[in-house]
């Protein structure tokens, strides 16, 4: 199922094929000590975080994805991550904490430096999860208009997506701050 709707979600097919082939083999333990040193009481998500279908479709932890997301050649990671001690609300059977969708840079030190890129309710069990995607070209929706526009992926991009609604590639730019590349549907 995640399949065919993968391949509705990126637009590229070299993308769709690298979407289940370029899993990233991170274990989100390794990378929880920078992340907790990041963001006091936040932790990386686990797979019984995600739906059924995910953890069926993803072999490895949805919410992590290792690459070169920048410049230089150091390893970096991004991670979708949630503080649970402080609940802020539940919808019918979902409950919601606050979460943030981050970018960690590894420095020469063996440390990383992490980056929030965006903040947003996390519903358990949640319907989104990140890939890393090959350099290349990507189309993009840009501005209100919705306009669709080429951008070419120098380095590894951090993807979030959420199935059949929408797939978003940050894309790190020249200044280190990330591009929100939204990704258009047929």
């Amino acid at each position: 199922m995640i399949r065919s709707t993968a391949a509705k979600v990126v637009i590229i097919p070299l993308y769709a094929t690298s979407l289940m082939v370029w899993a990233p083999r991170a274990n989100a333990d390794e990378y929880q000590d920078q992340i907790a040193r990041a963001f006091v009481g936040f932790e990386i998500l686990n797979r019984s975080d995600f739906t059924e279908e995910i953890q069926k479709a993803i072999r490895t932890n949805p919410a992590l994805a290792t690459g070169h997301f920048n410049r230089d050649k150091l390893e970096d990671f991004a991670a979708i991550i949630l503080n649970r001690s402080t609940q802020y609300g539940q919808q019918g059977e979902k409950k919601y904490y606050l979460g943030k969708y981050v970018v960690c840079h590894g420095t020469e030190k063996g440390l990383y430096q992490c980056q929030t890129l965006r903040e947003e309710h996390v519903y358990l069990p949640y319907e989104r999860y990140l890939r890393r995607m090959r350099p290349g070209k990507l189309k993009c929706v840009v501005g209100k208009e919705l306009k669709v526009t080429n951008i070419t992926l120098e380095h590894h991009g951090s993807g979030r997506i959420l199935i059949d609604r929408d797939a978003t590639v940050y894309v790190n730019q020249s200044d280190g701050t990330y591009r929100e590349c939204d990704q258009p549907f047929d």
